[in-house]
């Protein structure tokens, strides 16, 4: 065999280790990266539901509460938006934060949010646990 077809044998070992590498490990990469980036959320989603336990609380009224229809990617999914207000030495905060952490990771089961707009009626005196260091940071539920 000469020179040629030695090296025209090289490519072609070399271009199938290469195809065989990308078709395996590209796949394995994206998955890998793709379940860090939820394990990182995750662990920021519980960090802030633990830290919310030591949240004192105040009183809010509901102001708004219906189930919102996704649209784009999450056609045909729906989630609840219910909006508060409440006050922390004498200001007046609003928010729509209903668990605390959700900002981070937010799972969202079929159903859930009617039953969770059905929890929070317009008008409902409900309390509101707040960040003491920053009040405009509250959730609903803890």
């Amino acid at each position: 065999m000469g020179n040629l077809e030695w090296i025209i044998a090289g490519s072609s070992i070399f271009i199938t280790i290469v195809s065989v590498a990308c078709s395996v490990l590209l796949p394995i990469l994206i998955l890998g990266g793709v379940g860090y980036f939820i394990y990182k959320k995750s662990q920021q989603s519980s960090a802030a539901k633990q830290i919310a336990q030591t949240w004192p609380s105040t009183t809010g009224r509901v102001l708004m509460s219906s189930v919102q229809s996704g649209s784009g990617s999450h056609s045909g999914s729906s989630y609840p938006v219910v909006v508060y207000q409440y006050e922390v030495h004498g200001k007046t905060y609003q928010s729509q934060t209903i668990k605390a952490g959700e900002k981070y990771l937010s799972v969202r089961i079929s159903g859930q949010a009617q039953a969770t707009v059905a929890r929070y009626p317009i008008g409902l005196s409900v309390p509101v646990y707040y960040n003491p260091a920053n009040p405009a940071d509250s959730a609903l539920e803890r």
